[in-house]
């Protein structure tokens, strides 16, 4: 199938974000789309790792940040030995002056907006966003929770499992803290769900050997007795909407997984409350009638959803309570569900409950997604966020905990941390005043997890390593744009080609080989266009631009060759670069 090919003004990728990992077919086609000017839109740039930051701004910006090894060794490596918890004061320092460098050299090129920053500061009729609170319940594992968790840790097979399928392990893990139900013989088959995109054919196999092991050991308990006792989150769950539905609140729970809905879908149906759902088999014609139901408030005040179907693209804002039961691995899949209650239309303010399990994998996933989100904070705005964790502390998630299953050493952290700074209304107060006599081990507030900056100095120029660390020439170029040349920063923001960076030692010889090998990827890409002679004999021109950006690339090409290697090049000294980058954020 030939697909004529088009030389678009504009290629703009809406939801851009799932172009993160550049290996894929998808993010490689799209890169492979000539236009002039490219857009990504995106709640989430990054998800877990820096290189996503990177491959974005490289289908946007090709030159902005290098290839990816020279983004790994200039930015990533030193940000990421920075934001670790036993980071020394050098390698803080180090880190926050590259994190500085780095937002820096995006800002031109990233426009950030808040819905907060949408809405009128003053007493205009302008209408303002609702305020959003997030809070962090943490819950003790009930006893049979607790028997299973220790047994599991503690048996030979698992012990095993951990050298070669650790993943296979944590999906057990997991489906303990969420409910033992989930990990019956009849169950076993399904443990899989919310997980089986990232387990490879190997960790599937041993998960399911893992779940059979579990199954055998949960025999010898009891199951049948209580049903809503045997997880403490469909315990505190109906506690939690006894009080919520006779105050007239509307509520979305979501759950990573279809049997974890179906096993709180049962509990309100022993309690009698009414509910709607979606996930992954609901017909998409249905579901539009169902979200229609809900925003109507026809009868149903509980909206269950999984976070796969019910976290994207649905408006639910009739919700002013939002129940996250168990934590995804990436947290953007929790940011976007949250996002269904909260977002520009929703005139009540809305209360976000994070169920957590204390001393288990669930808070240890919840500090891993602390750290990515520290990573973002860090690369993209003026701060530097308090170091929570370490590297360290990511690898002991096969640890029983030495507290116990009743204190989060989370909590406690951040209370420290935090707890002088939040300042409640007084219906807040009181909410988490009732909470705290549901049983469970405390709350943390969610909402001030980067809200406070570490005293971290940005190293001076002297600073012989950052010296060398900036060594570097940058030469940006992009299609030609429609768009007049403007004076001064418009004209960086506009042809970012024009710009150029270096240092002086950094030679005209390596300053060539980097340039070389950017205009020879350049001419393979547009040769391999030119040979297609049909899709050439369907463009307007007939390949004549095409033909055009070859010859004058393979001239600059021949140029650069036969450059004298003396040729003296234009240094430009970090307070140049400092007044350049100044400029644009100026226009």
């Amino acid at each position: 199938l030939h697909v004529p090919l088009l030389d678009f003004h504009t290629a703009l990728l809406f939801q851009g974000h799932l172009i993160k990992n550049p290996s894929t077919q998808r993010a490689k086609s799209l890169l492979d789309i000539p236009s002039a000017h490219r857009i990504v839109i995106s709640g989430t740039p990054i998800q877990n790792n820096l290189k996503e930051l990177w491959a974005l701004f490289n289908f946007c910006c090709p030159e902005l940040l290098g290839d990816n090894k020279w983004f790994k060794e200039r930015y990533e490596h030193a940000i990421l030995r920075g934001n670790d918890k036993n980071a020394s004061e050098r390698e803080k320092r180090i880190g926050s002056t590259v994190a500085k460098e780095l937002r820096e050299r995006i800002q031109p090129y990233f426009l950030r907006r808040l819905k907060k920053e949408v809405f009128g500061e003053d007493d205009t009729s302008t209408a303002k966003l609702s305020k959003k609170n997030e809070i962090i319940v943490w819950l003790k594992l009930t006893a049979c929770q607790r028997r299973l968790y220790e047994a599991f840790l503690n048996s030979e097979i698992v012990l095993s499992a951990f050298d070669g399928s650790p993943l296979a392990a944590l999906t057990i893990l997991k489906k303990i803290c969420d409910h033992p139900l989930l990990l019956t013989k009849r169950a076993a088959e399904d443990v899989l769900e919310g997980m089986d995109s990232m387990l490879n054919p190997e960790d599937a196999s041993v998960a399911e050997k893992l779940a059979m092991h579990v199954a055998d050991v949960a025999e010898t308990n009891d199951f049948q007795d209580n049903h809503d006792n045997l997880s403490c989150k469909i315990s505190f769950l109906l506690s939690l909407l006894d009080t919520l539905i006779p105050e007239g609140h509307h509520v979305l729970i979501f759950s990573q997984t279809r049997k974890m809905l179906n096993h709180i879908q049962e509990s309100l149906v022993l309690n009698d409350y009414k509910f709607l759902r979606i996930d992954g088999t609901t017909k998409a014609s249905d579901r539009v009638k169902i979200v229609n139901d809900f925003q109507e408030g026809n009868g149903a005040p509980i909206f269950l959803l999984t976070s796969q179907v019910g976290g994207l693209g649905l408006t639910l804002t009739k919700a002013d309570r939002v129940i996250v039961v168990d934590p995804a691995w990436n947290p953007s899949t929790d940011n976007q569900s949250v996002d269904r209650a909260y977002r520009i239309g929703q005139t009540k303010d809305v209360l976000v409950y994070r169920l957590m399990t204390c001393g288990t994998v669930e808070e240890k996933i919840y500090r891993k997604q602390i750290y990515k989100g520290g990573l973002f904070k860090t690369a993209t705005e003026h701060k530097e966020q308090i170091r929570y964790f370490s590297q360290q502390d990511l690898r002991e998630l096969f640890s029983l905990p030495k507290q116990g299953f009743d204190i989060s050493l989370t909590q406690k952290q951040l209370h420290e941390e935090h707890d002088s700074q939040h300042k409640m209304d007084e219906l807040l107060e009181t909410h988490i005043k009732f909470l705290e006599t549901l049983g469970i081990a405390g709350v943390s507030h969610h909402s001030l997890l980067f809200s406070k900056t570490a005293p971290v100095q940005v190293v001076e120029e002297e600073d012989e390593d950052i010296r060398k660390k900036e060594n570097m020439v940058v030469r940006h170029s992009s299609s030609s744009s429609s768009v007049e040349q403007k004076p001064d920063g418009a004209v960086y923001a506009f042809k970012p080609k024009d710009i150029m960076m270096s240092r002086k030692s950094l030679s005209p010889i390596e300053v060539a080989k980097l340039t070389e090998s950017e205009i020879k990827q350049r001419i393979n890409r547009l040769s391999q266009i030119y040979a297609n002679k049909i899709t050439i004999l369907r463009l307007p021109d007939k390949g004549a631009k095409i033909e055009k950006q070859i010859a004058e690339l393979n001239a600059e090409l021949q140029k650069m060759k036969t450059a004298e290697v003396t040729e003296k090049e234009t240094e430009v000294g970090v307070d140049d670069i400092t007044g350049q980058l100044q400029k644009v954020l100026n226009v």
